[in-house]
């Protein structure tokens, strides 16, 4: 009696997620500190190229694509209004509420099996990649050791996030306290820059002016163009808002979810703003790099090393919420080898089944991102020190992850289509909002656009690249095999993910109507 006393009372201190440790303010600290990280430093240049060096037109970007994700928010207080149980599932929770099970299952294996793996594996080289940019030596590592570094920092938040949300939330406010200097840093550089009585770069501008030369791609022939191929590339930056929704267990008033959620985005967008400004009139690429030359060396090193942290914030949420999908995933027997990870009761209530499985799954990716890399993506457009498998490593990972966040997005998309056609069929009971209506239909618009124009354009600059080569217009040969190298795998990475996210569940229900039969 007294030793089951002793081990009811242990539990009770460390199940964390019984203890609602999460407040208001710290969910809001988590949107901002899972969304503000690798996107805002590493997605900006891609932006400027996009835009044609328009400074408008970037910050147009930014402000349709803020306007889409806030409105995605603003959708989630009926969305999750609509859950007859408290889950971390997140986005495969909303879709299993309003959508069919087929589209149930084909979100939550590309959750559990692509997404989540993915975005750590992209996350942990950014880290590594901006540590060596801010040190800027004349050769890095080789990328082996590259490899054991980013896997080293997965390893230590697994084990320190993963299994307690008190961690976690301590290592979120302290990561952010150490974040917020790049921040202020990049939010004022560009207005010192030009109070300094220095001039924009030439190559940006407030209208479009940069001229793409004779081999552009889809999204360069045309600013408009150009506008709508930059919105994947900021919901990437974006990318960690939905994150309080995967750890309303833990929340002290789970029902304030949406209005912590919106005052979360729109403090990041009025960040993201005016850090997009201010780096895009100071810098000539649109990105910290672009100040190299001009900031002191120690300077530049410190800005480096302190945006690294802060992408050390989004690995600390992207883990902590991912080891609550496992865990509820493998308590429901909804993944493969459930029952050997249902281990939780063993480690007093710590999520330690959804660590193991979250942790085998991302090294499975990080070995087949990582060998994919080295021998067959291209290497442009990356920093000099590393050495070519290290920017075959790192360019493929931008492949990967942009693909990784528009398709999470659409399934978000299609959630929030549930939902509103919940409104005329009242299948599931939910508390209607004003907003609803109006935001689902833009989030479902600007969705839809980005979808259609990605569809059509990861085809187009296969054929436009093929083009280019056949009439010779490229400069070299490496410029050549770079461009036929990157459309081409950034196509063949689509059909992979269209058909590793849709095919398995297809072929499960066809089963399953057929032993019904």
């Amino acid at each position: 009696m007294t030793s089951t006393t002793k081990s009811t009372k242990k539990i009770s201190v460390t199940d964390l997620p019984k203890k609602k440790q999460l407040g208001f303010m710290s969910c809001i600290i988590v949107v901002i500190g899972a969304c503000i990280g690798a996107g805002i430093f590493f997605k900006n240049g891609s932006i400027l190229t996009n835009t044609q060096g328009s400074i408008v037109l970037s910050i147009i970007c930014w402000l349709i694509a803020a306007v889409g994700v806030i409105a995605m928010a603003l959708c989630l207080a009926e969305i999750v209004s609509g859950q007859k149980t408290q889950s971390n599932l997140g986005i495969a929770a909303w879709v299993k509420t309003f959508n069919t099970k087929y589209l149930y299952n084909s979100c939550k294996n590309f959750v559990a099996y692509i997404y989540t793996p993915v975005i750590l594996v992209s996350l942990a080289y950014y880290f590594v990649q901006a540590i060596f940019q801010g040190i800027n030596p004349e050769s890095a590592l080789p990328w082996y050791a590259i490899m054991l570094i980013a896997l080293a920092v997965l390893f230590w938040f697994f084990f320190t996030s993963g299994l307690s949300v008190k961690f976690f939330n301590v290592q979120n406010w302290i990561i952010m306290s150490v974040k917020f200097f790049p921040i202020v840093f990049a939010f004022l550089i560009g207005f010192i820059f030009v109070g300094l009585g220095n001039h924009i770069p030439d190559s940006n501008t407030w209208f479009p002016s940069r001229d793409p030369g004779n081999t552009p791609l889809f999204s360069q022939l045309t600013p408009i163009c150009g506008i709508i191929a930059s919105i994947p590339a900021i919901f990437f930056a974006f990318n960690g808002f939905t994150y309080p929704a995967n750890l309303t267990s833990d929340m002290k008033n789970p029902k304030k979810l949406p209005l912590t959620m919106t005052l979360g985005l729109i403090i990041v967008t009025v960040i993201y703003v005016g850090i997009s400004v201010s780096m895009l009139i100071s810098s000539g690429t649109g990105g910290v790099d672009g100040l190299n030359g001009w900031l002191p060396d120690w300077l530049y090193t410190l800005i480096y090393i302190l945006i690294a942290v802060g992408i050390l914030s989004v690995i600390n949420g992207t883990i902590t919420t991912s080891v609550k999908i496992y865990e509820d995933l493998i308590k429901g027997h909804e993944i493969a080898f459930s029952r050997k990870f249902d281990i939780s009761k063993k480690y007093n209530g710590r999520p330690m089944g959804g660590v193991l499985y979250g942790l085998i799954v991302t090294c499975v990716f990080f070995v087949l991102c990582t060998i994919i890399g080295v021998f067959f993506s291209d290497t442009g457009g990356l920093p000099p020190m590393f050495d070519k498998e290290t920017q075959g490593i790192f360019s493929f990972v931008d492949i990967v992850s942009n693909w990784d966040v528009l398709f999470i997005y659409m399934f978000i998309g299609i959630a929030i289509l549930g939902c509103l056609i919940n409104r005329k069929t009242h299948k599931i009971q939910v508390t209607k909002t004003n907003v609803f209506k109006p935001a689902a239909w833009v989030a479902l618009i600007l969705l839809g656009i980005s979808m259609l124009y990605l569809l059509v354009s990861v085809f187009a600059d296969v054929g436009l690249s093929a083009h280019y080569a056949a009439t010779g217009k490229y400069v070299s040969t490496e410029a050549k095999n770079n461009a036929l190298l990157s459309t081409s795998l950034s196509a063949v990475m689509f059909l992979i993910y269209i058909g590793v996210i849709f095919v398995p569940s297809w072929i499960t229900e066809k089963r399953l109507s057929k032993s019904r039969r």
